[in-house]
Order: structure tokens, then C-alpha cells, then sequence
């Protein structure tokens, strides 16, 4: 049986995929092994090769889309034979930008698409906010990449092995939290925090105020018709 993954409910799966890729990395972080590692970049797979199918009615976007998924399983692949930090940062920027697109295809259905407010749009507004916390996580293990000393409380060393804490790290400051346990030891590091934690305050109001001018906009025009 083949599952079919209508237009109406393409960002419910989304969702799913991300919660699961989410508990793959804790999964990681908690074992701290090659498998659980291996798990992780699963997970990675998972949410990419979901979200290729979810923009499939857009074909450029959707063979786009292949072809980075292609070479970032090639990335990961040689990386495994060649440890070099330049094949990590390339991982990196290819999961910045598959995320990076995919938060931005997700925005532009779920707040400028016709139609009334639904359980796979707010499901899309939940995936648009765990798609910031973890392009926030891919950028400090890159910057961390580039720096070790940019972060205090970390465990350093390969993107892989610290993403589990980062992702923690991430979802911390863009809620605003700050537990202190990590923290940015550098001006950049700084900088690149205190600019996701504006960013979470201001999703959140956006994404709110767009819902409800939906919500007011369509009811409107069900009492005009």
C-alpha cells in the first residue's frame, strides 16, 4: 500500500518528521555512539526526503531539492572515509540551506495560502518553529566548527557529536530560556544568539497576527457569499 500525501495535509507529515528527527538526536546524545550518530543522520534523510514529497507539484523545486539531498548523502558518505573540517562545514551549509528553504516554503503556505484556518496549517506554523530551533543548531555547530572556544560548557569536537547538545542549546534560546549551562563565549557567538532569541519572540507574533487576520479575512468572506 502506498501512502498518498495530499496537499491538504502535507504539513502534518512535516511535523511528524521533525518530532522524530528531534528524538533521533536526543536518542544520539544520550548514547553518545556511532550508531546512535548514524540514527541522527537517518533522521536528517527522513525530514528531507519528507519534504521533497510535500513540494513534489512544484517540479524545479522538487528536483532541486533531489539533487542537494543527493549530494548531501555523498558529503556524508565520504566524510565518513575523510575527516576533514571542510567536508563538515559543506554538510553544514547544505543542511542550512535544505532547512533554510524548507522554513521558507513551509511560511509562504502556511500565512499567504488561500484558504480557511486548518490543522495542517497550524501543524505547518508548529514545523516553521522547530525548522528556526534547528538552522539556529546547525549554525552554532558550524561556528563551533570554525571556533571551539566560541561556546563555554560545551563538549567540542565533530559537528556530529555535538549537534544533540546545540539542538538543546537552540530550542533554549529561541523560548528564551537560558538554562546558563552552554553559552556563547565570543562577540559572533553572542551575536548569533541574542538574534535567535529576538527571532523566536517575533515569530511567535507574526505567526499569531497572520493566523488571526486569516481567520477574521475568511470568515468575512463566508458572510459575503
Amino acid at each position: 500500500m502506498v501512502l498518498k500525501v495530499s496537499d491538504s495535509e502535507n504539513l502534518r507529515y512535516l511535523t511528524l518528521a521533525l518530532l522524530v528527527l528531534l528524538f533521533l538526536v536526543a536518542v544520539s546524545g544520550q548514547t553518545a555512539t556511532a550508531w546512535g550518530r548514524g540514527m541522527m543522520q537517518g533522521g536528517f534523510l527522513l525530514v528531507l526526503g519528507v519534504a521533497m514529497w510535500t513540494v513534489r507539484k512544484h517540479r524545479w523545486l522538487f528536483r532541486s531539492g533531489l539533487g542537494a539531498l543527493a549530494v548531501l548523502a555523498l558529503v556524508t558518505l565520504v566524510s565518513y572515509a575523510f575527516s576533514y573540517t571542510g567536508l563538515r562545514v559543506a554538510q553544514l551549509g547544505l543542511l542550512l540551506g535544505l532547512f533554510g528553504g524548507l522554513a521558507w516554503l513551509a511560511f509562504k503556505e502556511v500565512l499567504f495560502t488561500a484558504g480557511p484556518i486548518n490543522s495542517n496549517r497550524l501543524l505547518g506554523a508548529v514545523s516553521i518553529y522547530l525548522l528556526l530551533g534547528l538552522i539556529w543548531a546547525v549554525v552554532y555547530v558550524g561556528i563551533l566548527e570554525v571556533d571551539p572556544a566560541a561556546f563555554r560548557g560545551s563538549g567540542g569536537g565533530p559537528w556530529l557529536e555535538s549537534f544533540p547538545e546545540f539542538v538543546y542549546f537552540s530550542f533554549v534560546s529561541l523560548t528564551t530560556l537560558g538554562y546558563g549551562d552552554i553559552s556563547p563565549a565570543t562577540p559572533i557567538a553572542r551575536f548569533v544568539v541574542y538574534l535567535e532569541a529576538i527571532l523566536g519572540q517575533l515569530y511567535l507574533a507574526i505567526m499569531v497576527a497572520g493566523l488571526v487576520g486569516i481567520g477574521i479575512s475568511d470568515r468575512i468572506t463566508n458572510r459575503s457569499d
